[in-house]
């Protein structure tokens, strides 16, 4: 859908002059990605609404990202895939958090740090279409380390200012993407088989 759009927009650049053809692929592309982002910031904010939850599915998007991008971990074949998966994790996430952040706040931060501890130990996970060499490999795990330890004193600070919410939803991030590195982990194991 977003690439036919972004070709007929690049096209209109094209003809009116205001691209040449050799900067066409880069405009495409970068039309795409803005058309992805745009959706899936609208998709959170409606999650969120949608279940009276907009600042926690903003809390729990705004600190997933930066720790995603490095640990890496399952990636879906489409992007359609991707934000399909996308949207039913946070639903999932935001129902959980519904559940438990008031009346189980122990137990998910418990699970949360096992979930740090899972994450510090396989990331990076790479796709199988995008390898990492030794000298990315140790960038992306040290970097993830880093977020992941400004999370954990962000929380912490939250947790004490009594934004439990707030802590709650970043403890879920944890514990969704070390979900994310398992299964990418599994699936580089099952792929790698393959070939």
């Amino acid at each position: 859908m977003f690439e036919k759009i972004s070709c007929k927009i690049t096209d209109s650049f094209e003809q009116s002059k205001t691209i040449s053809n050799s900067e066409r692929e880069l405009y495409q592309y970068g039309l795409r990605q803005i058309f992805i982002t745009i959706l899936n910031i609208v998709t959170t904010l409606l999650i969120g609404f949608l279940m009276g939850m907009i600042a926690q599915a903003i809390i729990f998007t705004a600190a997933y990202i930066p720790i995603r991008i490095y640990a890496g971990g399952f990636h879906a074949s489409t992007p359609v895939r991707c934000w399909a998966i996308s949207a039913i994790m946070l639903t999932l996430v935001l129902f959980i958090l519904k559940l438990t952040s008031n009346n189980f706040f122990p137990q998910l931060s418990a699970v949360s740090l096992i979930a740090c501890i899972v994450i510090i130990l396989l990331s990076p996970v790479e796709d199988m279409n995008k390898p990492l060499d030794d000298k990315e490999h140790r960038v992306y795990h040290f970097r993830t380390i880093a977020f992941i330890s400004i999370s954990i004193a962000v929380t912490v600070f939250l947790y004490f200012l009594s934004f439990k919410s707030a802590a709650a939803s970043i403890e879920m991030v944890w514990i969704s993407l070390s979900v994310m590195l398992i299964v990418g982990k599994i699936k580089n194991h099952f792929l790698s088989k393959k070939l």
